[in-house]
């Protein structure tokens, strides 16, 4: 059996495939710290119709929030922690986004290695010794 050039380029975008995702699984596999959820400044009215913020002055906080059990969660910021925690958002945010382009990069991986057997296969037995279908 001869495998065709084409053989060749699929080995070759294998490894590269390969390589990305050792890369990628490097750098997701850090040992850095992260927090769950979404680091941002809340603006909200409190209902209080005689506070500022019913004529457009709306109350600000630093929240995270994250979704536990089905249920959205909303946790204040203390402004000792906001440096810190939006970091370790920001860090969170980076895993998530490159475990999908993991998860693409292990589906490509295996569509090539599909390809690549493919024309490895042989058919066997040949078509003169095969029985007839029914």
């Amino acid at each position: 059996m001869q495998l065709t050039g084409d053989s060749s380029k699929l080995r070759q975008q294998l490894w590269r495939c390969h390589a990305a995702v050792a890369r990628l699984l490097h750098r997701l596999s850090r040992p850095c710290p992260m927090v769950q959820g979404s680091f941002y400044l809340q603006k909200r009215r409190c209902g209080n119709p005689n506070c500022r913020c019913a004529r457009g002055d709306l109350h600000e906080a630093w929240v995270i929030t994250r979704k536990a059990g089905g249920k959205g969660w909303t946790y204040l910021v203390p402004a000792e922690e906001r440096a810190r925690l939006r970091q370790l958002t920001l860090e969170y945010r980076q895993y998530i986004r490159g475990r999908a382009v993991l998860r693409r990069r292990q589906a490509q991986l295996l569509a090539l290695m599909d390809q690549l057997a493919q024309q490895r296969l042989e058919v066997w037995p040949p078509a003169e010794k095969r029985p007839a279908s029914p």
